[in-house]
C-alpha cells in the first residue's frame, strides 16, 4: 500500500467552500452510477481531493466504502483500474446505450451524438491503466519472476 503524506486540512472560508465541492463531486459521481455518458470515477477522486482536505476521518470512510472504496484504494495505490471495474463499465454504458438507442424516439442525429459519446467513454476506459487485483499482487509475490499472462 502506498505511504500517504500528511495533508494538511483547510480552515476559515477555503474549509466551507472544500465541503461544498466535496459534496457537489459526491452528487455528480451518484448521477453518473445511473445516467450513462456521465462519468463516475473522476467525481469521485475530485471528491476526495476536496475530502481529504476539510476531514480525513470522512475520507477514510470514503475510502472504506464496499462499492466505491475498492476503484478509489486502487487508483490512489497503483494508479489504475481492475480490469473487472473496466469491463463492468463497458458492458454498462453498451446495455443503457443500446437500449436507448433501440427504444428512444429520438431523432437519428441525437442518436448519433449518443453513439459517439458512448464509444468515446468506451474507448477512454479501456485505456485507464489496470490495476492489478490483490490476488494478481499475492501471486507475483510468491514467483517474482513470472507475469500474470
Amino acid at each position: 500500500m502506498a505511504q500517504e503524506a500528511t495533508i494538511p486540512t483547510v480552515s476559515g472560508w477555503r474549509r466551507g467552500l472544500y465541503w461544498f465541492a466535496a459534496v457537489f463531486f459526491f452528487v455528480l459521481a451518484m448521477i453518473g452510477v445511473v445516467l450513462p455518458g456521465i462519468p463516475t470515477t473522476p467525481f469521485l477522486l475530485l471528491m476526495c481531493y476536496f475530502l481529504i482536505r476539510v476531514s480525513p476521518a470522512m475520507h477514510a470512510k470514503a475510502m472504506a466504502w464496499p462499492v466505491v472504496g475498492g476503484p478509489l484504494r486502487d487508483w490512489r495505490d497503483q494508479g489504475g483500474v481492475r480490469s473487472g471495474v473496466k469491463v463492468l463499465a463497458i458492458a454498462m454504458v453498451t446495455l443503457l446505450v443500446g437500449s436507448t438507442l433501440l427504444f428512444s424516439p429520438l431523432n437519428i442525429a441525437i442518436k448519433t451524438v449518443i453513439l459517439l459519446a458512448a464509444f468515446y467513454g468506451i474507448w477512454f476506459v479501456w485505456r485507464l491503466p489496470t490495476a492489478r487485483s490483490s490476488r494478481d499482487a499475492m501471486r507475483s509475490e510468491q514467483n517474482p519472476g513470472s507475469s500474470s499472462w
